[in-house]
């Protein structure tokens, strides 16, 4: 079990809603439900960090809603965390360490 089905809140772009909806249920390593056409956002609440992760060929339509909602669901947190986005094939050490990359 990697750190982040432990304990970090994950959510994927809602296109049509043009929200995030919270994935509470994954069968298999969290790397696998990562698409190349989706965004997902990761709460890590022990380092305050918002991970936006976009996959290679999601369109521009949600890269949009994702950077328009992220604020929002870190004012949920609280307002000292801080967003980070993270291409497809370029994450850092540190995302690659929650998401058991």
């Amino acid at each position: 079990m990697s750190v982040l089905e432990e304990q970090f809140l994950l959510l994927e772009i809602d296109e049509e809603n043009e929200d995030f909806r919270e994935i509470k249920e994954i069968e298999d390593a969290i790397d696998t439900i990562f698409d190349s056409l989706s965004i997902f956002i990761i709460v890590d609440p022990m380092d305050k960090t918002i991970w936006i992760w976009m996959g290679e060929h999601a369109s521009i339509r949600k890269k949009f809603i994702a950077t328009q909602n992220a604020p929002n669901i870190r004012d949920k947190y609280g307002v000292d965390f801080k967003i980070l986005t993270v291409d497809d094939g370029s994450e850092p050490p540190e995302f690659k360490a929650i998401v058991g990359l």
